[in-house]
């Protein structure tokens, strides 16, 4: 019963950091406790601290899957997306082969293979699943 009692005496503390957005402006307030977290886990190993970060994040995810739905991208928006992130143009991606084979699949006329996809990830960060 001991830890109980300790919980609900720092509830007010704990429940502004852990509690899921009703409105916009919880959202973004939760969205500054993310940023000041991340500032904390650069200085420190903490893995409570990465635990609530967890936490948050997976509630600012189910509020923006809520009232901020995204469109899924075909794998070739999500390709040409991140090549203009990236400001690269259609010979820029060896990972995929020659520039005229990459115009023929941004346009369309050939399909990513499982090797292009493995190393288009790798390349970009992301995980292969954005590519299919």
């Amino acid at each position: 019963m001991t830890a109980i009692r300790q919980t609900i005496c720092h509830w007010g503390y704990v429940i502004p950091y852990v509690h899921m957005p009703r409105n916009d402006a919880e959202y973004y307030k939760l969205l500054s406790h993310v940023d000041e977290l991340m500032e904390w886990l650069r200085q420190h190993k903490d893995d409570r601290a990465t635990s609530l970060l967890r936490l948050i994040a997976n509630n600012i995810q189910v509020y923006e899957n809520k009232h901020y739905p995204q469109k899924k991208l075909t794998p070739i928006e999500m390709l040409k997306f991140l090549m203009e992130e990236h400001g690269l143009e259609q010979g820029d991606l060896p990972e995929i082969g020659s520039q005229s084979l990459v115009s023929k699949i941004l346009n369309g006329g050939r399909q990513l293979t499982l090797e292009h996809i493995r190393h288009l990830a790798e390349r970009f960060g992301v995980p292969p699943g954005v590519f299919v």
